[in-house]
């Protein structure tokens, strides 16, 4: 019996300069297991590698400069240490025949220490686009351009550019958030100006068809729906249908996102009618709704988050359309190879 009969999902998928051999694509994921320099580890490689089967590893937010105390220890790629660490692991992957994308982000602004407060994540910090001034921006894009070439060096197969969830680089493209009043605020052409010429910085290193673009038109904008969110991301994918991307990564609301008041937020059907080029949907995606949604060319490739913490071998469990085990929270961001390498395969 070809248990791969019916499953869009293990059908081939040109992406920008990659044919990659199945449509499950694993999306970057933080999980704290950076040593004392941010660099990844020896269990991060082996992490990454037991899931080259996946046609594309996203891996986790890496910060492209020094982004200041008070964080938890993301990954970054801006020393020699991290950019040897983060080799080591495109190696393992490559060796184990998969390929793997590196995602790149910016906090935008250095924080100090805040004795006796818990950390928190960027995307909690009132870091808006009017604190920036043109010399921190020009710092950035140079801190993008650097990593950009630090990836290279390191063997990634792409980069993805990480505008999403409400990061910096969402702020900037949200009236709501860009209080701006030069040529990086105001209409939204201003708005969407610096995305674009950080996607200039990163495909002149890289080469255009090995960039990809991660945004979250429905993410909520101080804690209620952006009302702006519609139109504006109808122009904005309007305006990067027009340049050579490998793809643009977009994700939608979830049931834990609806808990939290986001509203139903915008249909993969509504975001694919507004962009001609490769489009990845990520949200809470299993095996039968994924299938649907790529059968009816509503996305090109479907991104799995916590199904592939849980499941190494995700492609070939959606193949034999075997059970999958489930994810544990608690060890989602716990040091150490539980709940990080340890969970099984299937026999063979």
């Amino acid at each position: 019996m070809n248990e791969r009969v019916g499953s869009s999902l293990l059908d081939p998928l040109r992406l920008g300069a990659l044919e990659l051999p199945n449509r499950v694509i694993m999306a970057p994921m933080t999980r704290l297991r950076s040593d004392d320099g941010l660099a990844p580890t020896e269990l991060v490689a082996e992490y990454y590698a037991q899931r080259a089967g996946a046609g594309l590893i996203i891996g986790e937010a890496m910060a492209v400069r020094p982004y200041g105390a008070g964080f938890p220890a993301l990954a970054a790629i801006y020393t020699p240490q991290q950019q040897a660490g983060w080799a080591r692991v495109v190696r393992r992957v490559h060796e184990a025949g998969g390929r793997i994308a590196a995602q790149l982000w910016d906090v935008g602004l250095a924080r100090a220490e805040r004795p006796g407060q818990p950390w928190g994540w960027a995307v909690a910090d009132e870091v808006r686009p009017a604190m920036l001034s043109r010399d921190d921006i020009a710092a950035l894009t140079a801190g993008f351009e650097r990593a950009a070439r630090a990836a290279q060096d390191a063997g990634f197969d792409m980069i993805e550019m990480h505008a999403s969830s409400g990061n910096l680089f969402d702020r900037f493209l949200r009236s709501a958030t860009n209080a701006r009043s030069d040529e990086y605020g105001g209409a939204l052409a201003g708005r969407l100006r610096l995305l674009l010429e950080l996607l200039d910085r990163l495909q002149a290193v890289m080469g255009a068809t090995r960039v990809g673009l991660k945004l979250s038109p429905s993410a909520m904008v101080d804690g209620a729906p952006d009302p702006s969110a519609r139109d504006d991301f109808a122009a904005i994918l309007h305006e990067l249908s027009a340049r050579e991307l490998a793809y643009v990564h977009v994700t939608r609301t979830t049931a834990d996102d609806r808990a939290r008041g986001s509203g139903p937020g915008l249909s993969f059907a509504e975001l694919r009618s507004h962009y001609r080029g490769t489009l990845l949907g990520a949200g809470d995606l299993g095996q039968a709704e994924a299938e649907v949604l790529l059968t009816e060319r509503q996305i090109d490739g479907a991104v799995f988050g916590r199904l592939f913490i849980a499941n190494p071998d995700l492609p070939a469990r959606f193949a034999a359309r075997a059970a999958l085990n489930p994810p544990d929270r608690a060890t989602f961001y716990t040091p150490g190879a539980a709940g990080f390498t340890d969970y099984p395969r299937l026999p063979g």
